[in-house]
């Protein structure tokens, strides 16, 4: 989901928060799929 660059400050830090969400997401393995989300909301909870 590549967005071009916006001119405002506040754009622009947005953008990068998205960026390093979905970086962390990635890494943890967390999946965009209906079938596993409830798998992922299990795994990242302690018990």
């Amino acid at each position: 989901m590549n967005q071009p660059p916006r001119s405002t400050p506040y754009a622009q830090r947005l953008a990068e928060k998205f960026r390093e969400s979905q970086a962390y997401l990635r890494a943890n393995g967390f999946s965009r799929s209906t079938r596993t989300l409830y798998e992922d909301i299990e795994t990242s909870t302690d018990k």
